[in-house]
């Protein structure tokens, strides 16, 4: 009888902890495999050749992001592969009782070229999370430093695979599908959606601006 009623709880803890990892969010597309907020798709390009989009597409990532090097985690032209990972800020459109707002949001990119098209990935997106410092004696110096422990921490976002790095980032999924982000109904809370807003805004932007790099004509 005990085996029966403690299977029967972690069942029902199992049950619970799945609905909230699958619990929807609005606005953003969801992976249906790993529930986790993921742009996939395809920007066709009939006319050039891989290695142009290849070409194209480096150029674009050092246009929007001014440090290529710093950004790029992996690049081989001869299978027209760049992977990396990059901060965008986002902008929240103002909802009920929330103000617009702005915030810094990381994600990896893999972009994959052949003839005619790219394919794209954006995954893994997270807000940046840096310690604070407590040891200045008063608050003017004590933003001052944590002013300097995120510049000097800027380029950690570019080595995720670290484990101390990890640390330095919160995927946005458990936040939003935190049971205090919706209503008695379930229905999600100004402040939840605004985010969703937010980051469907920056994604669909920066592909937005990736397409126009890809199709624009070139001297």
């Amino acid at each position: 009888m005990k085996h029966y009623f403690l299977a029967a709880a972690l069942s029902c803890l199992s049950h619970a902890s799945w609905a909230q990892y699958a619990r929807a969010l609005p606005v953003v597309p969801i992976d249906s495999t790993t529930q986790l907020i993921s742009y996939r798709g395809t920007l066709p390009v009939p006319t050039l050749p891989a290695a142009e989009l290849y070409g194209r597409a480096q150029e674009w990532l050092a246009r929007q992001f001014e440090d290529y090097r710093s950004v790029v985690q992996f690049a081989d032209a001869t299978r027209g592969v760049l992977i990396g990972r990059a901060i965008v800020q986002a902008h929240a459109p103002a909802q009920k009782n929330q103000d617009a707002r702005k915030f810094n949001v990381l994600f990896r990119f893999c972009f994959r070229v052949q003839n005619g098209a790219l394919r794209y990935e954006l995954t893994d997106i997270s807000y940046p999370s840096y310690p604070v410092t407590v040891a200045a004696a008063d608050a003017g110096s004590g933003l001052a430093a944590d002013g300097l422990v995120g510049w000097l921490r800027q380029d950690e976002f570019s080595r995720l695979g670290t484990t101390a790095t990890q640390t330095y980032r919160q995927p946005v999924e458990p936040v939003l599908r935190n049971y205090d982000q919706y209503t008695e109904k379930g229905a999600p809370k100004p402040r939840m959606l605004q985010q969703c807003q937010g980051i469907e805004e920056a994604m669909t932007t920066l592909l937005a601006s990736l397409g126009q790099q890809l199709t624009s004509p070139h001297p």
